[in-house]
Order: C-alpha cells, then sequence, then structure tokens
C-alpha cells in the first residue's frame, strides 16, 4: 500500500523530446527547474496523487538481462545518487528519442519530478514520477489594464488528467503505468519504460487473452474456431478458476504442439512473464479478455462473423464454393 500525504518534491527536471523518425531532435536542460510551493502542491495533487492510485501494478523487465532496461537502470542511479539528477534525466531524455520511432508519436516535454517521503507498506520510501505532455490546450487569460480588461490567448498544460507518466519506485517495488494516449502506439510501456503487469489474476487474463488470440490466428478451420471458442466459453461458465495450463490443454486439439510453442514464446517475448501453466486465473477476469475473441468466427480470410449477444453460439460453420465467390452456412444455437 502506497501512501503518497507526506511526499516531498526535491528535484524537477524538464527536457522537451521530439519524433527521431521526423528527425525532430531533443532540448535537453542543463539545470534543474525551480518551482514555487503553490506549483509543487499543484504537481503532487494532479500528478503523484493519480498515479499512487493505480491499481495495477508492473515489473521492469528485459529480454535477456534486467540490468540491459534502461529505465531500471538510470532510475537506480537517481534513488542512489540524487547530486546527478539532471544528467539522469537527460540520459532518460534521449533513451525515449530513441524509442520514439513511430510516425504518430508526437513531440511533448518529459516532466521528472523526484519525491522523498513516500510510504510503501510501512516503509519509507523515494519515488520518481516520469511524464510526458504531447497535447497542450488554449486557454483564455484576462488582463486589466488602467481603463479595461483584456482576453489574451495562451497555451498550456491541462492538469486535470495525466497524458502519460510512470511513478518509478526503488528496490524493485513497483512501477504505476497511466497511458491515456496510447490508442495509435503502445511505446510508453512497451519500449520507454519496458514494464509487465506484476502477476496477478487480472495480469494473467490479460496474457491468456494474447495467447488464445495468437492460437485463433493459426487455426484455418473455421469449423475449428467455432468449436475452441465453445469449449473455451464452457470451460469459463463452468468453473470460477481457469488456468493457463487448461487453456493449451483445450487448444491442443485444434494446434500442433510446435505453432502453440511459437504462440507462448511470442506472448513470454513481448509481455516479459514467465508463463507458468499452474496459474490459476478468476473466470470472470478471462472472460472479459476472451469475449472479443470467443463471440468472432472467422469464415474465410477477410471474412467473419460477431456473435453480440453471449446468449447464442456458433456450433458450425460449412462452405461451399461458387463460381461468384462462396456459401457459408451458419449454425447457431442457444446455450443453456
Amino acid at each position: 500500500m502506497i501512501d503518497v500525504s507526506s511526499a516531498q518534491l526535491r528535484e524537477v527536471a524538464v527536457h522537451r523530446v521530439g519524433n527521431k523518425t521526423h528527425e525532430e531532435g531533443m532540448r535537453l536542460a542543463n539545470t534543474v527547474s525551480t518551482i514555487s510551493e503553490s506549483l509543487s502542491e499543484l504537481l503532487f495533487q494532479s500528478y503523484l496523487l493519480p498515479l499512487s492510485k493505480q491499481k495495477e501494478v508492473y515489473d521492469f523487465f528485459h529480454e535477456s538481462d534486467l540490468s540491459l532496461n534502461t529505465l531500471s537502470n538510470i532510475a537506480g542511479k537517481i534513488f542512489a545518487d540524487e547530486g546527478e539528477f539532471i544528467e539522469y534525466t537527460q540520459a532518460i531524455a534521449k533513451h525515449l528519442y530513441t524509442v520514439s520511432t513511430h510516425q504518430n508519436i508526437s513531440a511533448g516535454d518529459l516532466v521528472f519530478l523526484l519525491y522523498t517521503g513516500i510510504n510503501v507498506d510501512d516503509v519509507e520510501s523515494s519515488g520518481l514520477a516520469v511524464l510526458k505532455i504531447e497535447n497542450k490546450d488554449n486557454f483564455i487569460e484576462i488582463t486589466e489594464s488602467s481603463d479595461s480588461f483584456n482576453l489574451v490567448e495562451r497555451s498550456g498544460i491541462l492538469l486535470s488528467k495525466i497524458q502519460k507518466g510512470a511513478l518509478i519506485l526503488p528496490n524493485s517495488q513497483g512501477v504505476f503505468v497511466v497511458d491515456n494516449l496510447g490508442q495509435k502506439t503502445k511505446y510508453w510501456s512497451e519500449s520507454f519504460l519496458k514494464v509487465s503487469p506484476r502477476a496477478s489474476s487480472k495480469s494473467y487474463a490479460k496474457i491468456c487473452g494474447s495467447i488464445l488470440k495468437g492460437i485463433s490466428s493459426k487455426i484455418e478451420d473455421s469449423q475449428e474456431i467455432a468449436e475452441l471458442n465453445e469449449k473455451i466459453t464452457e470451460k469459463i461458465n463452468s468453473s470460477e478458476i481457469t488456468s493457463i495450463g487448461e487453456i493449451k490443454e483445450l487448444s491442443s486439439q485444434y494446434i500442433d504442439s510446435e505453432s502453440l510453442s511459437e504462440v507462448i514464446s511470442g506472448v513470454v517475448s513481448s509481455t516479459g512473464v514467465d508463463i507458468s501453466d499452474d496459474y490459476e486465473i478468476k473466470s470472470q477476469d478471462f472472460a472479459k479478455q476472451a469475449k472479443p475473441i470467443t463471440s468472432r468466427v472467422r469464415v474465410r480470410a477477410g471474412v467473419g462473423l460477431v456473435i453480440s449477444d453471449s446468449k447464442y453460439s456458433v456450433s458450425g460453420v460449412s462452405i461451399k464454393d461458387n463460381q461468384d465467390g462462396f456459401q457459408a452456412v451458419v449454425d447457431i444455437k442457444a446455450r443453456k
């Protein structure tokens, strides 16, 4: 449990980072920022407090060696030696620029807030908040002159919602992540922070959903996809607990072991989680991840069918080619 009520802001640094593919470059500050007490309170209320309330905890990972995770490495140095704070934040900004290669990544300001006095499970700790501001809002400021009031257009940061943020705690205590602009690209958590969800029913449910999606993509026969979807749904509805091992066992009837291993390896590589067959998942958590997959049946490449009402399921698909294309007969049954 995290308590930030006694947190004190010690250091602030801001750098500007562009898109590497667009050759926008960087502008790195050489000194830390100076802020007022009132601004410090605003930063606490708008950034640190919301980050600390994130329910899901993440951990740094790397495919080969955790010591090669850039954020984990540099954040550790910041916690150990605050004297080099500006140099270390510059290094993190350079790392962000290196991974900002997707064409949809926007330039923005990278803000670092170093706090002390954070309480983690009754132990005092430090915390590093890293935030990227990609979008700015227009607002109007009213200024007063000797005989009138004037409206002046300004541009600034809206504090009511974090765009991209992370609260990093030392000594593997966890990372808390916010990404409200990740619809087009997930570089913030996957490439920049390189974090994976800490093992929990919900995090494993997401992993299980990724595995199921990968398995479905490798099954070509529409009838077999329909059968697998129904068996997965029956498993979810008949038991409060589901395991990854059970999902793999059901899937093995429709996919060969080599293809199944390929799917698992791909998910392990992308998440950094050591997937255990015995880890138990609440079926209600898995149901949320499985529904977008089990409610969809691929009739043929480029042609799919979605069952939006969970009371029904596809029990069979038969396809007959004709001179204009093909004819598909889909059998739908009502679930008991």
